[in-house]
């Protein structure tokens, strides 16, 4: 099968690009998905790049559904050891957390709390900080919470300016302490712990950026702090990192 045949000259060239850092600027509905996945199956093909070294991050599963079924098409689909990583950042970013739980300070058999989970922990934190939840909603507790931890803030560099943030600076502290006392996460901790675990631990960031040093990245404007941190720990100083995304938005981070 011809990789490139059904690929317009714009999209052949961005597939065929050079390894190396490259950002592929396109407006919606131009084939951004098609290119990641053909790119993918440029490296293994042409380039002979074993499947096993390869990662690519979506934002929901039904993109990743997608890729992996368009890889089926295009390579084969490799199993066991020898597949491409692909996925969401929070599936990736939790098979990270349970393979390498004996660094962190939960096992690998954690839970991830829903958004129903959430709300009852957090109402149970201000309840433990002597607030009435119908005063303080927690749904508005939560949400400069997760604010803090998509722009990788912890709980001891949280800045309070007003009451109802010194509100959250305080219940952020306890409602981390509660679940970690469930052996929980919730979907944001995914990525705040994975970025946590590279940072803090050199002899596993450079395993990983040896064990995948190729990644792509799918609608790469959307990225938040966290996942634009846990990328560049993964990539290193010099990255083979191949990212789309829509030209007409900017990242919060840039």
């Amino acid at each position: 099968m011809d990789l490139l045949a059904d690929l317009n000259p714009q999209q052949r060239e961005a597939v065929t690009a050079p390894p190396g850092p490259v950002l592929v600027l396109a407006g919606p509905g131009s084939g951004k998905t098609r290119v990641l996945t053909h790119r993918i199956a440029y490296l293994i093909r042409e380039l002979g790049v074993p499947a096993s070294h390869i990662m690519a991050v979506t934002f929901t599963n039904k993109a990743a559904r997608a890729m992996r079924t368009r890889l089926e098409t295009l390579i084969g689909q490799p199993t066991g050891r020898q597949a491409v990583s692909l996925g969401t950042f929070h599936s990736l970013c939790a098979r990270m957390l349970r393979r390498e739980a004996d660094r962190l300070a939960f096992s690998r058999e954690f839970v991830i709390f829903d958004d129903a989970d959430q709300l009852s922990v957090m109402r149970q934190t201000l309840k433990d900080l002597d607030l009435d939840p119908k005063q303080i909603a927690p749904g508005r507790i939560l949400a400069l919470v997760s604010r803090a931890k998509n722009e990788l803030i912890e709980p001891q560099d949280f800045a309070a300016d007003s009451y109802i943030g010194e509100v959250a600076k305080r219940a952020y502290t306890r409602y981390q302490a509660a679940l970690l006392q469930n052996n929980a996460l919730d979907f944001d901790d995914l990525l705040l712990f994975a970025v946590r675990l590279l940072r803090d631990h050199e002899d596993l960031r450079l395993a990983y950026r040896r064990r995948l040093p190729h990644i792509l990245v799918d609608e790469f404007q959307d990225t938040n702090t966290t996942q634009y941190q846990w990328l560049r720990l993964l990539a290193g100083e010099t990255p083979d990192l191949y990212a789309v995304g829509d030209g007409s938005s900017t990242p919060p981070w840039g």
